[in-house]
């Protein structure tokens, strides 16, 4: 069974950042962003951002946005 389109999406976000493309303080791309570039929901798209935060690689800050920060080894 293939994995739920929100885990895809947290899945190459975390690549990014394993890759150095979204290093420790960047900011991830918005959510509209992301549901263009994923043609995902807003929900799909905030699912992949909670499970990065539950994994802590990620948080938001309220009116800012959305950030790495941590990198992975």
């Amino acid at each position: 069974m293939a994995d739920p389109i929100y885990r895809r999406i947290a899945e190459q976000l975390r690549r990014e950042i394993e890759s150095g493309e979204l290093g420790r303080g960047s900011q991830l791309p918005t959510e509209l962003e992301l549901r263009e570039r994923f043609n995902a929901s807003r929900n799909t798209v905030r699912d992949a951002i909670k499970s990065l935060i539950a994994l802590g690689l990620v948080e938001t800050r309220p009116g800012q946005g959305t950030f790495v920060t941590r990198e992975i080894d």
